[in-house]
């Protein structure tokens, strides 16, 4: 697994993690689904390849 380091301040890190908790609850999904796709976008954007990685959606699970 590769590691990404992003260096925020803390008012910084505070508004982009309410950003992206509204943007999870807003559309039902877990935080870390919606950090690991906003991180693939950013990625893709610096020109840098992202593997393919099938990661189901919380969403999708059948019920047990």
């Amino acid at each position: 697994m590769a590691h990404l380091n992003v260096y925020l301040s803390r008012e910084r890190a505070r508004w982009v993690r309410a950003g992206l908790e509204g943007i999870a609850k807003k559309e039902n999904r877990s935080l870390s689904y919606v950090v690991e796709e906003a991180l693939v976008v950013f990625i893709k954007q610096q020109g840098k390849h992202v593997p393919k990685h099938q990661r189901m959606d919380h969403r999708t699970i059948p019920a047990r």
